[in-house]
């Protein structure tokens, strides 16, 4: 029988990647952008954890932004 390889998920956004390797995520690797390469795409193995943090991450981001255009204002 052969093992299911482990699913990755790509990363476009730098900042978000920092932010899962801050969380305890490990990088399994990065590349060029195919379509931008002056970019790097992160590549994280995916799981639940993984997930929950985007998720979590995703929302705090929003906030921040909802709360410093009021500050704008």
């Amino acid at each position: 029988m052969t093992e299911e390889k482990p699913r990755k998920k790509n990363i476009y956004k730098k900042g978000l990647a920092m932010d899962l390797i801050k969380l305890g995520h490990n990088l399994s690797h990065s590349m060029r952008n195919r379509d931008k390469p002056q970019y790097q795409v992160f590549v994280f193995y995916e799981d639940d954890k993984l997930i929950e943090d985007i998720l979590y991450l995703a929302e705090r981001y929003r906030m921040e932004r909802k709360y410093n255009d009021k500050k704008r204002t």
